[in-house]
């Protein structure tokens, strides 16, 4: 299934009518489109709402596509009342949890506006911000994007995020700007050609600013949670930090094979130092201590797990990528303003 709009790395199982769903999705190109991803977020949704209901500067005919990552809440049932009241909400619900580039990349995917922007539900990305990117965009930017000026939360997270970008920059080969994050506008270009690109595994803000369109972006503060807590904990940002890694730079395998070549050459030059040493000034001279051994054992077996850890790291991405599994599995899709839906039977 591929086609403007539309993306071969999602499948909406056992569904017949995926391809007249696409087809009704382009008749009417609202725009813009607005991609917004959660997952157990019964507490904060009525917010949202509420702040979008209140924010002016929006097309009229602006459209909603909220991406329910397998919610187990009330979530769901929330978003299905709203629709009843406004047809311009659309849900795209998942099989199940994918995870939050995933559904990213679906909502990308079934997004149809002329412009398309990506926003987090827990409102730690403004309504108002958006509207500010919209008027940048239509000005002739491909890409508008948020950057933090300032991050709430805890200290431990903030330097996580920290940590991660400013190693990220030293190392990726795909310049991404530092402290942004997913919150953007897109134009219907820059839209298609994310999506025609074929990765199983998705780093959206890398691969964005790898397609290389005019790109320009918007100083913001990000606050804290709305309400409710947070769904990317410190191993899921692990995760999404190795796969921006991994996805955009080699690096790394350099950076290991240099290290590797280093340490080599100081224990022959170590080696040589003893040998000069013992025949030279004394032929008795004991060995280095067992202190001095066992150091150097540890932090050569710690650097040889180090580089595995690096090699196993691109071989499971490898390995994700060539099974060409879809990167999400469509549930089903509800737009009540051209009354269809498309549910899967499996």
């Amino acid at each position: 299934m591929q086609g403007q709009g539309f993306s071969d790395r999602g499948a909406c199982v056992h569904s017949p009518n995926c391809d007249v769903l696409r087809e009704s999705l382009m008749k009417k190109r609202p725009s813009l489109s607005i991609v917004i991803p959660f997952l157990n977020e019964e507490a904060v949704l009525p917010l949202l709402r509420e702040r979008l209901g209140n924010t002016a500067g929006f097309p009229e005919d602006w459209s909603l596509i909220l991406v329910s990552d397998g919610s187990t809440d009330g979530s769901v049932e929330y978003v299905e009342s709203w629709m009843r009241e406004q047809p311009r909400v659309k849900l795209l619900e998942l099989s199940r949890n994918f995870g939050h580039q995933a559904a990213v990349t679906a909502g990308l995917a079934f997004a149809d506006g002329e412009y398309v922007a990506v926003m987090d539900a827990d409102l730690q990305d403004s309504p108002d911000t958006l509207i500010e990117m919209y008027e940048i965009g239509k000005s002739g930017f491909d890409v508008v994007y948020a950057v933090r000026e300032a991050r709430e939360g805890s200290l431990f997270r903030r330097l996580c995020y920290s940590v991660f970008y400013r190693i990220y920059g030293r190392l990726a080969e795909t310049p991404v700007h530092l402290d942004s994050g997913d919150f953007c506008l897109m134009s219907r270009k820059a839209t298609d050609c994310l999506n025609s690109l074929p990765e199983t595994v998705r780093f959206v803000r890398g691969l964005r600013s790898w397609i290389g369109l005019k790109t320009t972006s918007v100083a913001v503060r990000r606050p804290d949670r709305a309400a409710g807590e947070s769904k990317y904990g410190f191993w899921k940002l692990m995760r999404l930090a190795a796969a921006g890694l991994t996805s955009f730079s080699t690096r790394p395998l350099r950076l290991a094979m240099a290290l590797g070549f280093g340490l080599c050459l100081s224990a022959i030059g170590l080696g040589l130092f003893y040998l000069i040493k013992a025949l030279i000034f004394d032929l008795h001279t004991a060995a280095p201590g067992f202190a001095t051994l066992v150091v150097l054992l540890l932090f050569l077996n710690g650097t040889v797990m180090l580089l595995l850890g690096i090699l196993g790291e691109y071989l499971a991405q490898i390995f994700l990528e060539v099974k060409r599994r879809p990167t999400y599995v469509v549930d089903r899709f509800v737009d009540l303003e051209t009354e269809s839906e498309d549910r899967s039977e499996g």
